[in-house]
């Protein structure tokens, strides 16, 4: 498993009538992207606001620190 970091866009209707688009950062754990696309578009709050995906990274380092995923 990798993890991914998922940029989404939306516009919310509460927020100036929706006239500005807003942002928010989805974080996933999956084997590749296309999957990491898949388990993002499954979330409640991705449905909830009608999101779109500007973009996806995978995460593999932070400040010279390795990223590894351990199943709890």
């Amino acid at each position: 498993m990798k993890l991914f970091q998922v940029h989404t866009g939306f516009y919310d209707p509460n927020i100036s009538d929706g006239f500005y688009e807003g942002h928010t950062n989805i974080f996933v754990c999956a084997k590749d992207e296309k999957e990491a696309r898949k388990v993002v578009k499954e979330k409640k709050e991705y449905k909830k606001f009608k999101m779109h995906i500007d973009g996806i990274q995978e995460i593999n380092t932070v400040d010279n620190y390795r990223i590894e995923l351990t199943k709890v």
